[in-house]
C-alpha cells in the first residue's frame, strides 16, 4: 500500500526514477516525461502490480525532478552507470567502435581512437573489424600528409623528410594545403579510391625495380586491406548517407540486439549484445540501447528500428531521424539486421551450456500433479487483460516440450460487447481452436488457463463444442497479491504445486509471460487502433507521413489541436493537409 501511496503522488514533471527490491538494491532505473503517468503504467487498475519479474521485485522507489528531458537522459546515463541495475540494458565498453580522426587544430593530425571524439574535425567510423584500420591510418599518413610531429620543433622533422609531415615542425602550413589534403580524404571514405590505389600501386612496382621485394609486398598487402575497407557490399543500401539500422530477436529467456552501421550505403560493421529478456517494454530497451550506443559512437543520418518501437517515446535525440522501415530498401535491410539477429541467438545457444534434462523432469512432475494422462509436450496457456471495458486484449503463449515457442505467440483483440472474462476467454478460444482446425494445425495437449473453476469452464464449454475433448484442461489461480498460488488439476481439485519449488517456478513464469505478452498490446492498441483503419484511407497521407505525424503528437487528440502551420510543416503537402482536416472534422 505505501508503494501504491508513492505511485499517486508522484509529481507529473520529467525525470527519472529508480525501483528498489526489498534488500534496498536499485534494479531498475527510468527515465520519463512524466513521472505520475509513467510510473503509473506499471500499474494495474484491476490488479496492482503489473506481474513482470521486474516488477514483482520492487519493494520500494525513488525519484529525481529534473527540468527538461535533455537533464533527465543525462541523470539516467548517470544512475545506470553508478547502480548497474539488473533490469536495464547494460552495455559493455568494447561498444566504443575504430575510428580513424582528423582533429580540430590549426595543424590537424591524424588519431586511431577507441571511442569517438566529438570534437574532431572529421570521422570515419566504425571501421570492420578485420580490415586493419591501423594500416589505413599509416597509407593514410603516407599519401595525403597532415601534421605527422608535435609541431613548432623549430626545424622538419624525420616524417618530413619522407614526405610524410605537412612541415608544421618548422613552417606555417597554408590553410588552404589541409582543406585539399582532407578533400581528398573524404573521397577515399566515400569509396572512390582510384587515387589512392595508383598511387600505392606505383610505389610498389616502383619498389619492386629496385629489388626491395619486401617492401613490395607491404605495399600490396596495404592495397588489398583498403579493397576491404571500402569496397562495396553484397548488401547496399541506395542512399548514399550514413545509416545505422537496430533490429533485434526474442527466443526463451534471451534477446540478441544488433546493429547494422551503413556508411555512404555500405555495409561496414556490425554489432551484437545478447542478454536476458524479462518481458520488459521493447521501446525503453531500444531508447536505452541507443543512448549507450550513441554516447560513443558517430549519430548518423537515419536510424532504421522495429515498428514495435514507439518512435513518440525515442529520445529527442534520436527520434528525429528515427524511422520504421517503410520505403523497399529500408525494409530489405532491416530484413538483413533481423537475420542477423536470430543468428546472434542460435549462436548463443550453440555457446552455452544447458541441462537438457531439466524440461523433461517438469513435464513430468507437471503430469503426475495437474493429473493428466500424458505428459504434454505442446501446451497453450491463456488469458485476457483490459483496462476497463477498452482494449481489451486476450493473449495466447506457446510451449513446446517445456521451451516457450514465441513464433507461435498470439494476441486477440477481443471487442467491448463482451462484457464479462467467461465471454471474452470463449470468444478468443473459439476463434483460435476453429481455425486451427480449418487449417489443419497442431492441437495443444494441455490447456492452461489463468484463472479458477470459472476460466476452466469456459474453456470446456469451447472445448466439447468444438469436438476437442481429448484436450486436458486445467488453471492456475493467484492469490490476492497477484502471485501464483495453486493449480486447479483435470478432476477441478485444488492442488498445492509450492512443494515442488522447479515446477512451481517455471508455472509462474508462464502465467507471468502470458499476463504480460496480454498487456503489451495495450499501448501498441491505444496508438494505433484507428491508424492503419483510419488514417490510411486519407489521401496524401501514406506510411511515411503519418509516422512524422505520431512522431510529434502521441494521439489524434492532440493532432486536433495542433496548429495548422505546424502540421503543414510535418507533411510537407497543403492537399494532404486538407484531407486530414476533413477527416478531424468529420470524426467529431
Amino acid at each position: 500500500m505505501e508503494l501504491k501511496n508513492k505511485v499517486s503522488n508522484l509529481p507529473s514533471k520529467p525525470g527519472c526514477y529508480l525501483y528498489l527490491n526489498k534488500d534496498k538494491h536499485v534494479i531498475y532505473v527510468g527515465k520519463a516525461k512524466n513521472l505520475k503517468k509513467r510510473v503509473s503504467s506499471y500499474f494495474d487498475r484491476a490488479q496492482n502490480l503489473k506481474t513482470t519479474r521486474l516488477v514483482r521485485e520492487i519493494a520500494d522507489l525513488e525519484y529525481f525532478v529534473v527540468s527538461n528531458e535533455k537533464e533527465s537522459l543525462l541523470l539516467e546515463e548517470n544512475l545506470i552507470k553508478k547502480y548497474r541495475p539488473k533490469y536495464n540494458v547494460l552495455l559493455n565498453d568494447d561498444k566504443a567502435y575504430p575510428y580513424i580522426i582528423i582533429t580540430n587544430e590549426k595543424d590537424p593530425t591524424y588519431k586511431y581512437v577507441r571511442k569517438l571524439d566529438k570534437k574532431a574535425l572529421r570521422s570515419f567510423g566504425p571501421l570492420p573489424i578485420g580490415s586493419n584500420a591501423r594500416e589505413t591510418l599509416i597509407t593514410l599518413q603516407r599519401l595525403f600528409p597532415l601534421r605527422r610531429c608535435k609541431g613548432n620543433l623549430g626545424k622538419p622533422c624525420l616524417h618530413y623528410f619522407i614526405g610524410q609531415c605537412s612541415g608544421a615542425c618548422f613552417k606555417d602550413v597554408n590553410k588552404e594545403y589541409y582543406q585539399e589534403q582532407i578533400k581528398r580524404v573524404d573521397n577515399f571514405f566515400k569509396g572512390n579510391i582510384n587515387e589512392v590505389k595508383t598511387l600505392l600501386t606505383n610505389q610498389m612496382h616502383k619498389a619492386a625495380e629496385n629489388l626491395q621485394f619486401e617492401e613490395a609486398q607491404r605495399i600490396k598487402e596495404q592495397i588489398i586491406s583498403l579493397d576491404f575497407t571500402t569496397t562495396k557490399q553484397n548488401v547496399e543500401f541506395k542512399s548514399q548517407t550514413d545509416v545505422d539500422v537496430i533490429s533485434y530477436f526474442i527466443e526463451d529467456e534471451k534477446i540478441a540486439i544488433v546493429t547494422l552501421f551503413y556508411r555512404s550505403g555500405k555495409l561496414l560493421f556490425k554489432d551484437e549484445h545478447i542478454q536476458l529478456y524479462f518481458e520488459q517494454d521493447i521501446t525503453d530497451l531500444i531508447d536505452s540501447f541507443m543512448s549507450q550506443i550513441y554516447d560513443k559512437n558517430i549519430l548518423p543520418d537515419k536510424i532504421i528500428v522495429d515498428n514495435e518501437v514507439e518512435l513518440f517515446d525515442l529520445n529527442e535525440k534520436y527520434k528525429s531521424i528515427s524511422t520504421h522501415p517503410i520505403k523497399e530498401d529500408e525494409k530489405i535491410i532491416y530484413k538483413l539486421a533481423n537475420e542477423n539477429a536470430q543468428e546472434a541467438i542460435r549462436k548463443s545457444k550453440i555457446s552455452t551450456t544447458t541441462n537438457i534434462g531439466n524440461e523433461n523432469e517438469l513435464l513430468l512432475e507437471l503430469q503426475e500433479k495437474a493429473n493428466l494422462q500424458k505428459e504434454p509436450y505442446r501446451l497453450e496457456m491463456f488469458d485476457i487483460s483490459n483496462i476497463g471495458n477498452e482494449f481489451i486484449v486476450g493473449s495466447c503463449v506457446v510451449y513446446i516440450n517445456g521451451k516457450p515457442a514465441r513464433n507461435e505467440f498470439r494476441k486477440y483483440n477481443i471487442e467491448s460487447k463482451f462484457t464479462s472474462d467467461y465471454d471474452r476467454l470463449k470468444e478468443m478460444l473459439y476463434r483460435r481452436f476453429q481455425k486451427a482446425l480449418i487449417e489443419k494445425r497442431m492441437l495443444p495437449d494441455l490447456i492452461i488457463m489463468d484463472g479458477g473453476i470459472i476460466q476452466i469452464h469456459a474453456a470446456k464449454e469451447i472445448i466439447n463444442a468444438l469436438g476437442l475433448s481429448e484436450i486436458q484442461i486445467i488453471g492456475l489461480v493467484k492469490d490476492e497479491h497477484h502471485n501464483t498460488s495453486f493449480l486447479i488439476d483435470t478432476n477441478e481439485e485444488q492442488v498445492i504445486i509450492k512443494d515442488k519449488p522447479k515446477l512451481f517456478n517455471w508455472l509462474s513464469s508462464i502465467q507471468v509471460r502470458v499476463d504480460e505478452y496480454a498487456k503489451s498490446g495495450f499501448r501498441k492498441k491505444q496508438n494505433n487502433s484507428f491508424l492503419k483503419s483510419d488514417l490510411e484511407q486519407i489521401e496524401g497521407l501514406g506510411k511515411k507521413r503519418i509516422q512524422d505525424l505520431f512522431k510529434k503528437f502521441n494521439t489524434i487528440n492532440e493532432i486536433e489541436s495542433a496548429d495548422q502551420e505546424e502540421l503543414f510543416k510535418i507533411l510537407k503537402n497543403k492537399k494532404a493537409l486538407d484531407n486530414l482536416n476533413i477527416y478531424l472534422k468529420n470524426r467529431k
